[in-house]
């Protein structure tokens, strides 16, 4: 039921300008039936046709109300509930679970073992093993010397993976936020790095979830060529305007590099067969 409710105060907030001008149209409309009838009842003779001059002339003052009153809500609903309702969401979201901030692994860092004895003292009360602590793993492979990142405001557009100048050569999950006070929806755009000139193409379908912290959506590199991009988070409102962007440099790879090969390492030895 929250749900349903929340789907339909999303409707009418992202159509209220149509609302409105239909509203203003039919206001104009009942303006004018109201101008009608009061100059028939003025010029009326007879009683039937002064009785019918009065009908018109209620129904345009009642239909008129009605208008009113749906534009009231309308407001009420875009300006009011909207905002609220997504102030609770968030405000839900937020006491979730903790947010990651990257990728960890465990590593085992070398520690002393217990000695392996069948004796009574293997271990004494005063023993202490430092056990072992989670690493930090990079987001990514990092290419230096990437442009400065643009815009990337952190209540707003924001994402820490993919990285600025991060080399892309599998489906990688952008992590971030995308968020804003009437907000409509976000998309990811992308074009080719080092041509100014060149058009934003959006690379996936409008999302119409806000998101305070966690994933936005998939880079496939595959549907890319291999090269340097800009790749861009974009966020609108309900008027389709665009209010914050993020914008950094990836390196797209349709094959995965190369690992590095240990030097001296031991090759095959070939055998004659006997």
């Amino acid at each position: 039921m929250v749900d349903v409710l929340t789907g339909i105060v999303s409707a009418v907030e992202n159509i209220a300008l149509g609302l409105y001008i239909l509203c203003m149209a039919g206001l104009l409309w009942m303006a004018y039936r109201l101008q009608r009838a009061r100059h028939e009842l003025a010029v009326s003779q007879f009683k039937l046709e002064r009785e019918h001059a009065l009908v018109r002339q209620a129904s345009a003052i009642t239909f008129g109300g009605l208008l009113i009153e749906v534009m009231i809500a309308v407001w009420a609903i875009a300006n009011v509930m909207a905002p609220t309702i997504r102030e609770i969401k968030v405000g839900s979201e937020d006491k979730g679970p903790a947010r990651v901030t990257r990728y960890m692994t465990m590593t085992t860092n070398p520690q002393p073992m217990a000695p392996l004895d069948t004796g009574p003292d293997i271990l004494q009360n005063d023993d202490v093993f430092a056990s072992a602590t989670p690493n930090p793993t990079a987001v990514g492979t990092i290419i230096p010397d990437a442009p400065v990142e643009v815009g990337c405001p952190q209540n707003s557009a924001w994402f820490d993976i993919p990285g600025n100048g991060q080399l892309l050569f599998e489906a990688t999950t952008v992590w971030g936020i995308a968020t804003t006070s009437n907000f409509s929806h976000y998309k990811f755009e992308i074009k080719p790095a080092g041509a100014p000139d060149s058009q934003w193409s959006p690379i996936n379908s409008d999302v119409r979830e806000v998101k305070t912290y966690g994933p936005l959506g998939d880079i496939l590199p595959w549907q890319l060529p291999d090269g340097e991009y800009r790749f861009r988070l974009t966020v609108f409102n309900n008027t389709d305007k665009l209010v914050a962007l993020c914008e950094k440099t990836i390196h797209v790879l349709n094959s995965p590099p190369p690992s590095a090969t240990p030097l001296n390492a031991p090759t095959a030895t070939p055998t004659s067969a006997s």
